[in-house]
């Protein structure tokens, strides 16, 4: 029930505000509808109850057993030897045993802590689950507001070198201008028309895809993209990241069962010892002569295998080697969240340049444009240098914006690569022995 409380208010809350979308929709809200919204979440959560009710069964294993017996038995009559009562005609008798396993060689114990640890794992799998339906938001998000940034530009381009196309055939019905330039003009109208076009598909289907995960409008407003920049701040990413990865703490949890399941194979070339206790009442139509009415007895029994063809040696052989694989994964799996750390923060270095060179780009582009219109007016360029330096400037426009997506994205897989995707919608982490706190998610 723990689990579903999240996903129920967020459903809640979606039912609230997602037929108008009348304000803006921020990253965070857009991501817990998503989540109140795809199967992959709400299985993770189903897989961690199942997790959380199979510890509840083995916890049973370590607590006595009631049982609560009846019965009638009836003949066809009683026999008597002289006075006795030797068989009775009708006899009623109730019990009651309490079994209760004293000792198992620690594998009773060692199962519960193992069901503990999948337990624990059951919610850090719904952490998992959520963290890669945030990351594909995310690139979505992004996405959109890069297809709606490059329609801007493509419509502002249109809009100028339309304008210079009037402007050019008014002066070629004038006979100040050669028809050249008006015909380049009109070349550059139809191409950015057809750019317009593919734009405006790139919009829709970015939205379409982002409406897919979510479960919204198409439509919606956004609001302001999830701040990226924290992660930039982190003093050791790699340190970060062996800390908050919680794949790696799934193997984490991995390698404590594997260990746990050596020490349970240990078990049982133990003894097993159980106490049973058992009170039973009957009632005799006619009553036998020598058996009592009440009865009560204690039963302490030991079982020990002494030789089952070698199948516990067998066990504890396959239980090693299983231990001695996962701590290779987690150690195979430390080592590539090092490499794709320092591979992040390489890219995220990388398209940071590549954005301040593109800005550059910009102010140089926007500058010889001011230039060349200048000059243009005192008639020492032509109309044809004009073009041409509208068209850098678009380009130097359209550079930058790819090259600011590209950045987000670098910073987006280095939050993913740190384990830090989750404080982009403001939730804080949980520490790594509060169980607790893992399952609640």
């Amino acid at each position: 029930m723990r689990q579903t409380v999240p996903a129920l208010a967020a459903a809640a809350s979606l039912l609230l505000v997602a037929p108008a979308w009348a304000q803006p929709v921020d990253f965070a809200a857009l991501f817990h509808q998503a989540e109140a919204f795809h199967e992959s979440v709400g299985a993770a959560r189903d897989r961690a109850v199942q997790a959380a009710e199979e510890r509840d069964k083995v916890l049973a294993n370590l607590l006595p057993t009631v049982t609560l017996d009846g019965s009638v038995n009836r003949r066809a009559d009683s026999k008597t030897s002289g006075t006795a009562v030797i068989r009775t005609e009708e006899t009623r008798t109730a019990s009651i045993t309490v079994d209760q396993p004293l000792y198992t060689g620690g594998r009773a114990s060692t199962q519960l802590r193992i069901a503990t640890i999948a337990q624990a794992a059951g919610g850090i799998g719904v952490h998992v689950s959520r963290e890669a339906l945030l990351f594909d938001v995310a690139q979505a998000y992004f996405a959109v507001l890069k297809a709606e940034e490059d329609l801007v530009t493509v419509r502002d381009r249109l809009d100028g070198m339309r304008q210079q196309l009037e402007a050019a055939r008014a002066r070629v019905r004038l006979g100040a201008d050669v028809r050249a330039s008006a015909l380049r003009l009109e070349a550059e109208v139809a191409g950015l028309e057809a750019d317009r076009a593919a734009a405006e598909q790139a919009v829709a289907s970015t939205r379409d895809q982002l409406a897919l995960l979510a479960g919204a409008d198409p439509g919606m407003e956004l609001g302001a993209p999830p701040d990226l920049a924290p992660v930039q701040a982190l003093a050791d990413p790699a340190a970060a990241a062996l800390v908050h990865r919680a794949d790696l703490r799934l193997l984490e949890g991995e390698v404590k069962a594997a260990d746990l399941g050596v020490r349970y194979t240990t078990g049982r070339f133990l003894p097993f010892v159980n106490l049973e206790g058992t009170w039973q009442k009957q009632n005799q139509t006619p009553k036998l002569s020598f058996v009592p009415d009440q009865d009560a007895s204690v039963t302490l029994r030991a079982t020990w295998d002494l030789y089952n063809g070698g199948e516990d040696a067998s066990e504890r052989a396959r239980a090693r080697a299983a231990l001695h694989e996962r701590q290779l994964g987690y150690a195979r799996l430390e080592r590539e969240i090092r490499v794709q750390v320092a591979q992040a923060l390489r890219e995220v270095k990388t398209s940071q340049r590549r954005v301040d060179a593109r800005a550059n780009a910009l102010t140089s582009a926007a500058e010889n444009h001011r230039i060349v219109s200048e000059t243009y007016k005192a008639g020492a360029a032509t109309y044809l240098d004009v073009i041409d330096a509208s068209d850098a400037l678009g380009d130097a426009r359209r550079n930058l914006v790819n090259a600011r997506h590209d950045h987000s994205l670098a910073l987006l897989s280095l939050s993913q690569a740190t384990g830090l995707l989750l404080t982009l919608v403001g939730e804080e982490l949980p520490a790594l022995d509060d169980r607790e706190r893992w399952l609640a998610r």
